[in-house]
C-alpha cells in the first residue's frame, strides 16, 4: 500500500485526539429561577455535541481528502491514451463487402471508411503496431503505421467474395493473443480493436457471438478496446437485382430456356413506385431483350425472360439494370446454364442384335444416346489412351471413326462372356482397356449374360463388385420363393414364376431408387403397381467395399436373399481415400432373351414400361442427373469443373476468357498430368461475374458464374445491442463527416481522468468551510455589564 495513504489513515484520527484535549465543561451560572437553568444547561450541552460532531467530521474529511490528492488518482478502465506516447496494438478491420460500395456525395461507404482507417493512424502514437484484416481474405499481419497505411490505401473498391466482420474480429483476437511476442518492451501493449463497417444485416453473424467471447477471454491482460465504426446510411433506397433463377440448368436442344429474375426496391414506404427496367445479354451478343415493371418500395417482384433457338454447349447472360443507382453491386445479376445433345453411352456387347431393346430404351426416353460395339472396336492407341473406332454407317464399314473412351458419360458391359479375352488388335483385354478410365472417374454398369466365364469375370479384380456363383433359377429353388405380392394384383402371384424386388421405405432413399417414392405416392405407376419379376439372376458373392442397392424378394428371410444390384466405388491410384470411378453390376440379364431360355419380364412392355424406366434408372444414377447440374455459385466459392472427357495432354493452358478482371499469369492455368478436373478459387473467384474457360484449340468451352448473395442487398441496420453483447455498451458510433475522428474516439474510447486538479480544489473549499463552521461553533459571547 501507498506510504502516503497510511500515513493519510493515522492521521485521521487526529482530529478524535483534539477534540478529547480541547472539550469544553459547560459553564456554571447562578440564578433565581433553578429549574430554567436547569433546562437550559441541557439544551447547551446537545448543541454543543452536534457542533462538535459537525466539526469532527469535518476535519476527518479534510485529512482523508488531502491525502488522497496527493495520490494523484485517476479513473482506471479499460480506455486508451491515444494522445500518448505508450505505443498501442491496433487491429483495423475493414468491411470490404460489395454493400460498402453504397454511394452518399460522390464517395462510397468504403470510401469513407478507408478515410477514417487512416485518419485513425494519424492519431495513433509512432510507434504502435498495426495490423489491417479484410473481410475478404481474413489474413492479417502485424506491421507499422507507414506499412499499414500502404496496405489501406490498396483497398479502392468492394469485394464480392466477403465474411462477415464478426470473422474479422476473431481475425484480431488470434492476433492480439501473439502480440506480446512481437513486441520488444516485454511489457504488454494497450490493445484496441477498431472496425469499419456499415452494419448492414450481412455484415454480422451473431451465432458466432458465443465463440467470440471466449476468444476474447484467451486474450491476455489487458483486454482489449473496442470501436465500431458505423460508416452506414440510416434511410438508404436502392433498386437490387436479387436473382436470376433457372431449373434445370441443363436442357435440350429443342428446349425454350425460362429464366426467373427478381428484384426488389429499398426506400421509405409511403413513396411512389419505381419504374425498374431489365436488360438481359445472352453470349456477348447485340440482340437486348428488355421487361420493365412498376416496383413499390419494400416489395419483390419477379420478370421471366425466355431464350429459345439456341445451339448447344454454354450460355450465359448477364442482367443488367437500365438505370445505375448508388449501389451498383446489385444492379447485375449473372447466370450460366448449358444446352446439350443427349448425352452417350457406350455399350459393348458379343451381339449388337441382341442389345437392341437396351438400345431402344435409351433412345426412347431422349436423354442417353447409346452406341453399340463390340468389344474389337475398343483398342488401345497409342499413348495408352482408350479409343473406340467404329462405323457409323453400316453400309460403309471401311469409313471408321475413332473417339476417346472419355467421351461417354458410361460404358456398358452386356452380355459380354469373356471380358478377359485379348481383343483382335493389340494383346490389352477388356478388363484392361476399361481400367484407366474407371479409376480416373468414369462410370461402368456390368449386365451379364447366360453363358459367362466365371474366371473371365474374375479377372477383372479391384472392377468387379463380386464374384459370380451360378444361376439362380426361382422355378426350382428349395424351399420355393415366398408369394409375391403387389397394389394392382389382387391375389399373389407364385413366387416360382419370378420375384420382384424388395422396395421398403430405407431401400428407396438411395439416389438410384429415390424416384420410387414420388411414384408410390401416386400409386398408379407401373412400377409400383404391377411390378416385373426376375425368374434367373445370378448369385453373386460380393467384394469388400461392395453394397448392394435392393435384393429380390426370394425369401422371407432378409439374410437369405439375393442381391439384384451392387455397387463399387473405384479409388484413385493415388490416393486409396478419394474415390473416383463407380461400379454397378446386375444379376440379371438385359438382352434379348429366347422365348426357351427367359430370365425376366422387363421387356415385355404391354403390361409395364418398366423394360424403358429400368435402364433410365441405371444410366442416370450412374451419369448423374442433369435436374442436379449447377453452373451458378457465390462469389468467392471454390467451383470444380472437369477438363474435357477426351482428356487434355500434360502441360496445356487453359485461359480464363472472363471475367476481364482477371489477367496475365492469373488468367490461365496449366493442366499436369492425367487431371480430369480444374479447381478454381480464391482470390480468381473473388469476383462476380461469367466465367468461361477455352483450350487453345477452341475445341472445349466451359464456364460458370460467381453472384453476390442476395443478403447483401439487405441494406437493413443490425441491431446495436447484437454487436454490442460482444464489444461492450456504447462501442458502436456513427460516423459524422462533420466530426474529426478524434472526437469520435473520444466518445468511444476517450482517455483515463486526472483527479488531482479536481481533488485539490476540493481540499481547498473543504478547508475554507471547516475555517468558517469552527469560527462559528467558537465565537466568544460577550456580556454586556
Amino acid at each position: 500500500m501507498n506510504a502516503i495513504l497510511i500515513a493519510g489513515a493515522a492521521l485521521v484520527g487526529l482530529p478524535v485526539l483534539l477534540h478529547l484535549i480541547m472539550k469544553q465543561e459547560p459553564k456554571r451560572l447562578t440564578f433565581p429561577a433553578f429549574r430554567f437553568l436547569t433546562q437550559k444547561l441541557r439544551t447547551n450541552q446537545r448543541k454543543l455535541r452536534l457542533r462538535h460532531f459537525i466539526l469532527l467530521l469535518l476535519r476527518m474529511l479534510l485529512i482523508a481528502l488531502f491525502c488522497l490528492t496527493l495520490y494523484q488518482p485517476t479513473v482506471l478502465s479499460e480506455r486508451l491514451n491515444l494522445s500518448g506516447e505508450q505505443p498501442i496494438a491496433a487491429v483495423i478491420v475493414l468491411d470490404t463487402s460489395p454493400s460498402m460500395g453504397y454511394v452518399v456525395n460522390e464517395k462510397s461507404r468504403l470510401d469513407e471508411a478507408r478515410k477514417r482507417a487512416l485518419e485513425l493512424l494519424d492519431e495513433l502514437p509512432s510507434k504502435s503496431m498495426v495490423a489491417i484484416v479484410d473481410t475478404a481474405e481474413l489474413n492479417g499481419h502485424w506491421s507499422d503505421i507507414p506499412e499499414a497505411r500502404k496496405l489501406l490505401e490498396k483497398f479502392d473498391k468492394p469485394r464480392p467474395g466477403n465474411q462477415p466482420i464478426s470473422s474479422g474480429i476473431a481475425e484480431a483476437y488470434r492476433l492480439l493473443s501473439i502480440v506480446d511476442q512481437e513486441t520488444e518492451t516485454g511489457e504488454p501493449w494497450p490493445r484496441l480493436v477498431a472496425v469499419l463497417t456499415d452494419r448492414t444485416t450481412a455484415c454480422w453473424d451473431s451465432a458466432r457471438t458465443d465463440d467470440l467471447k471466449k476468444l476474447q477471454e484467451r486474450i491476455p491482460l489487458p483486454k482489449p478496446a473496442h470501436a465500431i465504426f458505423d460508416v452506414g446510411v440510416d434511410h438508404p433506397s436502392d433498386i437490387a437485382i436479387l436473382g436470376a433463377e433457372m431449373q434445370p440448368q441443363v436442357i435440350s436442344a429443342n428446349q425454350v430456356a425460362l429464366v426467373t429474375v427478381t428484384v426488389a426496391s429499398t426506400g421509405p414506404p409511403d413513396g411512389p413506385p419505381v419504374e425498374v427496367v431489365v436488360r438481359a445479354k445472352i453470349d456477348d451478343g447485340n440482340s437486348v431483350e428488355r421487361k420493365g415493371i412498376n416496383l413499390p418500395n419494400g416489395q419483390t417482384r419477379a420478370l421471366n425472360f425466355e431464350f429459345k433457338d439456341l445451339k448447344p454447349g454454354i450460355h450465359q447472360v448477364e442482367f443488367s439494370l437500365e438505370t445505375p443507382d448508388k449501389l451498383m453491386f446489385n444492379n447485375t445479376r449473372y447466370l450460366t446454364f448449358r444446352v446439350g445433345e443427349a448425352r452417350r453411352i457406350l455399350t459393348i456387347t458379343d451381339d449388337p442384335q441382341g442389345a437392341a431393346f437396351w438400345q431402344l430404351a435409351h433412345q426412347s426416353k431422349g436423354e442417353f444416346g447409346c452406341l453399340v460395339v463390340t468389344p474389337d472396336n475398343v483398342v488401345v492407341a497409342d499413348g495408352g489412351q482408350t479409343k473406340i473406332e467404329y462405323a457409323p454407317d453400316p453400309k460403309k464399314p471401311e469409313e471408321t471413326i475413332s473417339e476417346s473412351i472419355r467421351e461417354f458419360e458410361v460404358v456398358c458391359l452386356l452380355s459380354v462372356a469373356d471380358p478377359s479375352k485379348k481383343g483382335a488388335i493389340g494383346n490389352e483385354n477388356l478388363w484392361e482397356k476399361l481400367r484407366p478410365y474407371v479409376e480416373s472417374g468414369g462410370k461402368l454398369a456390368i449386365i451379364p449374360g447366360s453363358n459367362l466365364s466365371i474366371e473371365g469375370y474374375a479377372a477383372g479384380c479391384n472392377l468387379m463388385p463380386g464374384t459370380f456363383k451360378s444361376v439362380i433359377d426361382t422355378t426350382k429353388m428349395q424351399p420355393p420363393p415366398p408369394k409375391q405380392t403387389a397394389p394392382s394384383w389382387g391375389e399373389p402371384r407364385d413366387g416360382q414364376n419370378g420375384v420382384t424386388w424388395v422396395l421398403d421405405d430405407a431401400v428407396i432413399q438411395h439416389p438410384m431408387l429415390r424416384p420410387f417414392q414420388g411414384w408410390k405416392a401416386k400409386g398408379n405407376v407401373d412400377a409400383v403397381s404391377n411390378p416385373s419379376r426376375a425368374q434367373k439372376f445370378w448369385d453373386v458373392a460380393k467384394s469388400e467395399g461392395t453394397s448392394a442397392l435392393v435384393y429380390y424378394s426370394d425369401s422371407e428371410k432378409a439374410k437369405d436373399r439375393h442381391a439384384a444390384i451392387l455397387e463399387l466405388n473405384i479409388p484413385d491410384p493415388k490416393d486409396a481415400k478419394k474415390m473416383k470411378g463407380k461400379v454397378l453390376l446386375l444379376t440379371t440379364r438385359l438382352d434379348i432373351q429366347s422365348p426357351y431360355d427367359e430370365w425376366n419380364d422387363y421387356w415385355k412392355l404391354e403390361s409395364s414400361t418398366w423394360g424403358l424406366v429400368f435402364p433410365w434408372l441405371v444410366i442416370r444414377y450412374l451419369a448423374g442427373d442433369t435436374a442436379d447440374a449447377n453452373f451458378n455459385h457465390a462469389a468467392g466459392q471454390s467451383v470444380t469443373i472437369p477438363l474435357p472427357k477426351e482428356g487434355v495432354p500434360k502441360g496445356t493452358k487453359i485461359a480464363i476468357e472472363k471475367p476481364s478482371e482477371i489477367v496475365g499469369s492469373d488468367a490461365l492455368i496449366e493442366v499436369g498430368d492425367k487431371q480430369t478436373e480444374l479447381r478454381i478459387g480464391p482470390p480468381r473467384t473473388n469476383h462476380a461475374g461469367n466465367f468461361l474457360f477455352t483450350v487453345n484449340t477452341k475445341s472445349w468451352r466451359e464456364g460458370f458464374s460467381l453472384n453476390v448473395p442476395a443478403e447483401e442487398s439487405n441494406l437493413n441496420k443490425v441491431p446495436l445491442e447484437a454487436i454490442e453483447e460482444l464489444t461492450g455498451k456504447s462501442s458502436v458510433v456513427p460516423v459524422d463527416r462533420n466530426r474529426t475522428l478524434r472526437e469520435i474516439m473520444e466518445i468511444v474510447i476517450g482517455s483515463p481522468v486526472d483527479l488531482f486538479p479536481w481533488l485539490l480544489i476540493l481540499v481547498l473549499l473543504l478547508l475554507t468551510l471547516e475555517g468558517l463552521v469552527a469560527n462559528r461553533f467558537y465565537r466568544r459571547v460577550t456580556s454586556l455589564r
